[in-house]
């Protein structure tokens, strides 16, 4: 090759280094705005859905009305809750380290004290008289080098035990308002924690008055199968508007399609499955098109695969409810929670907590209510969970 086309080449090269990392760079920057151009469009999608939700909802009885405001603050109230509890452990264990660390330094702190006595008395019973004295005696130079070299090492080492039984009580000192603070911090989080257990509770107690209201209207078995009806209408309809309404969203690349974990997710909570999917409910005609996971009130609910919320909000019959797009048009969907810990717009992953279990919607059992989507039409779940 003539040294002109090496030169060229190298410069080439060199052009190629330098344009790579900013072409590379702005696909980077291209996809970031058109995801969040996509998540502006799926949040305006997902506000006009509510709107219209909202607007067939007023037109309802005021006991349904008002189980929905005193839900979706008992929701707001138990995650708050859920929050606090998380810090007060985290407050509790660090506590629990300074305290530990604490009795480690005061065990160190005497252990040092009764070495350092002990030197003293050594120190006191050796004298500087008796040291020349030794020395003295010793006729061999190698004896005299070897005696000097002790009498160093062991003040050294006595200035050594000075110094760390010094450093040992500043730690102390440094500690002592350490531990003070989160002992006063950990109280005051234990105070929050009863003063929002007591209001959760008081609005439990309201619930339950409304929830006997509308049992009360519901109490022939016509009435309740008619009420199930609609309830499941409206769910439908939700579903529908988001199958129909809501952008496909962009699955990242590393994400492993829903399609393909057929058979494979684990269940969204721990507990007895309770219906048979395609079952009848209540021996009306109306059909189980997901399937009740019995649990316990405040468990953790988890996604079942990675997606981006599309719905998080109080449904007529359904509670507080959340919904996941996991692209490729499949949706999952988890109703009757006690609250809603991930909101519409995020991504989770698989195995992430998005809410807890309770009862919302009026119901009177704790429990999670699970469904799988595809293309809006329900999917048996016990074929995709394992």
């Amino acid at each position: 090759m003539s040294p002109w086309a090496q030169l060229t080449a190298r410069v080439l090269l060199l052009t190629c280094a330098v344009i790579s990392p900013l072409v590379s760079t702005q696909a980077q920057a291209q996809d970031q705005q058109q995801s969040e151009q996509q998540l502006s469009r799926l949040l305006d999608q997902i506000r006009k859905l509510k709107n219209t939700i909202t607007g067939t909802l007023s037109q309802r009885d005021n006991a349904q009305q008002s189980l929905q405001e005193v839900e979706r603050e008992i929701g707001k109230l138990a995650r708050e809750q859920r929050q606090i509890e998380a810090s007060y452990r985290g407050q509790q264990s660090k506590l629990q380290q300074l305290e530990n660390r604490q009795r480690e330094l005061n065990i160190q702190q005497q252990n040092q004290k009764a070495l350092i006595a002990k030197q003293l008395r050594s120190a006191y019973m050796l004298g500087n008289e008796s040291q020349l004295k030794m020395l003295l005696n010793q006729q061999d130079p190698n004896a005299v080098s070897r005696m000097m070299g002790y009498y160093d090492y062991f003040n050294k080492a006595r200035r050594q035990q000075l110094e760390n039984y010094r450093q040992t009580l500043v730690e102390i000192q440094e500690l002592i308002p350490k531990v003070n603070s989160a002992t006063l911090e950990l109280a005051a989080q234990k105070t929050a924690l009863d003063k929002q257990e007591q209001q959760l509770n008081a609005k439990k107690s309201d619930r339950a008055n409304i929830v006997a209201q509308l049992d009360s209207k519901l109490a022939n078995q016509k009435d309740s199968l008619s009420d199930l009806d609609r309830q499941r209408q409206e769910l439908e309809g939700v579903l529908k508007a988001l199958t129909e309404e809501i952008t496909e969203i962009i699955i990242p690349e590393s994400y492993l399609p829903f399609a393909k974990m057929r058979g494979k997710m684990a269940w969204p909570a721990a507990g007895k499955r309770l219906n048979n999917y395609g079952a009848p409910r209540q021996g009306s005609a109306v059909k189980w098109q997901g399937v009740q996971i019995a649990a316990q009130e405040g468990d953790t609910v988890k996604a079942i695969h990675n997606g981006r919320v599309v719905y998080a909000d109080w449904l007529r019959g359904s509670g507080l409810l959340l919904i996941l797009d996991h692209g490729g048009e499949y949706l999952s969907l988890y109703a009757h929670n006690q609250s809603l810990l991930r909101g519409e717009g995020e991504w989770v992953k698989a195995g992430e907590a998005i809410a807890t279990v309770g009862n919302s919607g009026g119901r009177q059992q704790n429990g999670l209510y699970f469904e799988i989507r595809h293309k809006g039409k329900p999917t048996n779940p016990y074929r995709w969970c394992r």
